[in-house]
């Protein structure tokens, strides 16, 4: 049997629209132990006739011949517009909700089901009627991610230009054009044919007095992508909405599971406790911030709701002069609030329970651990190391060529696990994980639907994703007094199950829980 028909009999033996990796796990599965996903990916590559992929990124992939019919994921027909593949279900909804609304509107879907697709759709209809399209993105990666799926995808002869990360082509020159909006804020993106489609990829990142200044109004469509549209300073409702449209498709983790377009799952909340001291400095940063929030609202008129507003509104004040009163209520603000998250990310407890989590992490396919900071992504991948696990640190201090070189390690199984602060969180193609483990203090809804995206993704095996959340009992983290709130409302009841652990006396039933 040739490696084009090994790979074909897993892409049409399983479940419908699997990654290259997964389907290098289910060929080491049938004895091939020494394949990657590098070579896999080759031959799909190679044999276009016998295999297609979708917009996902990274892409998966399925028989051509019948397609993705009969493969038990909700997929539909693409309309046979530009090369795209077949589409799933939901995208085929989100599609028809977005014209029903004239073609504006935005679509929130959860990290991990696709939703570059639905933006890819859009583009390839509105090249079809003759029209340019813009896709506005905000980081260098996610240029290099459209870049890629629109050549993949688009009808043969469209022309793609790049503005940002060193490209600077113009709106006049190509069909499409993807533009960080860094650099998209100054140029002229006025479409040079008639209507014109601008998607907002992670749109709620352009509802900002600065961003939104790239948000053209000379284009007649309009749509937005998002797995969270809400901001905390409601630039949502002052730029986005007014722009967008509101949202008009969701597509929340039950459908998702549903669908089977991500993997069932499981949360675990895993509860640490500071020391004596710990307490006593965490309980003193807390009365000075709840008084330093007061003086700001009383005596200098920052808003008090929504938090994004009150911090946006500090920061501004910390600005001012040294001498200014304002500014330095502010600026010990600021201070105090950023000692407290040091202490909440730094102390030893979370450290053992990382350690208490080592068998679990050993027993994952792969494992991504959440820190606050880059000294404590570093702290945590040394550790790691330290129990014997294949573990690196990526943060943005590492430049570009050393973050990919530690993702294409995690993608190749030369790494069970990685380490990282925020720059995981969005606009980074990260390897399909199945364990996740968040050491950081965010109460950021958006944040942590963005992490449990990394390891959503469906399985070959059909295993669960775990989400594990270490928090500090008694504290701003602990979810008994309201953290995670927004986040926990949506996935309890649609996980599997949610169980709460104490870190030291529970570990080896935890560890039991992730298996």
């Amino acid at each position: 049997m040739s490696e084009a028909d090994e790979v074909a009999a897993v892409v049409a033996g399983g479940p419908g629209g699997r990654t290259a990796a997964e389907l290098r796990d289910a060929l080491r599965a049938r004895g091939r132990v020494s394949i990657t996903a590098a070579d896999v990916a080759t031959v799909l590559r190679a044999n276009p006739g016998r295999f297609q992929a979708d917009g996902s990124e990274p892409p998966r992939w399925w028989p051509v011949e019948g397609g993705p019919a009969g493969t038990g994921v909700g997929r539909a027909p693409a309309g046979g517009v530009g090369g795209l593949p077949a589409l799933y279900a939901w995208q085929v909804e989100a599609l028809d909700a977005w014209r029903g609304r004239g073609g504006r509107g935005v679509v929130e879907a959860v990290t991990g089901t696709g939703k570059t697709m639905v933006g890819m759709a859009a583009a390839a209809e509105e090249l079809a009627r003759g029209g340019q399209v813009c896709v506005l993105v905000p980081t260098a990666e996610l240029l290099g991610q459209w870049q890629a799926a629109l050549a993949r995808h688009l009808q043969p002869g469209a022309t793609v230009g790049l503005l940002g990360a060193g490209r600077h082509d113009r709106m006049g020159d190509d069909d499409v054009l993807v533009a960080v909006v860094n650099s998209a804020r100054h140029a002229d993106l006025r479409p040079r044919r008639p209507g014109g489609l601008l998607i907002g990829d992670e749109c709620h990142r352009y509802g900002t007095d600065m961003n939104r200044d790239a948000l053209e109004a000379g284009f007649t469509r309009r749509l937005g992508l998002s797995a969270t549209f809400a901001r905390a300073d409601d630039g949502h409702l002052a730029w986005l909405r007014p722009y967008f449209g509101p949202t008009c498709f969701r597509m929340g983790y039950r459908r998702a599971i549903a669908d089977g377009v991500a993997a069932h799952f499981v949360v675990a909340l895993v509860g640490v406790a500071f020391d004596q001291d710990e307490q006593a400095a965490y309980d003193d940063l807390t009365l000075e911030l709840m008084r330093a929030r007061a003086v700001l609202v009383a005596r200098f008129g920052v808003p008090g709701e929504p938090v994004g507003r009150f911090l946006q509104a500090v920061a501004s004040l910390a600005r001012l002069d040294g001498d200014s009163p304002a500014g330095t209520v502010a600026r010990g603000y600021l201070r105090a609030m950023q000692d407290r998250r040091r202490l909440l990310a730094e102390t030893p407890a979370k450290a053992a329970a990382l350690h208490g989590l080592v068998p679990a992490i050993a027993a994952a396919e792969r494992a991504i651990v959440f820190s606050q900071t880059i000294p404590g992504a570093e702290r945590a991948a040394s550790a790691l190391r330290d129990s014997g696990l294949a573990a690196a640190a990526i943060h943005s201090r590492l430049d570009r060529a050393a973050r990919l070189s530690v993702l294409a390690g995690f993608r190749e199984d030369r790494l069970q696990v990685v380490t990282a602060p925020q720059v995981l969180d969005e606009g980074v193609d990260v390897p399909a994980a199945d364990l996740a483990v968040i050491l950081a203090s965010s109460r950021s809804r958006r944040q942590m639907i963005q992490r449990m995206g990394r390891v959503l993704r469906r399985k070959p095996s059909g295993r669960r994703a775990r989400l594990v959340v270490v928090h500090v009992e008694g504290t701003i983290e602990d979810p008994a007094l309201g953290a995670h709130e927004g986040f926990l409302d949506e996935v309890t009841g649609v996980a599997d199950s949610v169980r709460r652990f104490h870190s030291g006396p529970d570990t080896d039933a935890l560890c039991s829980f992730l298996a």
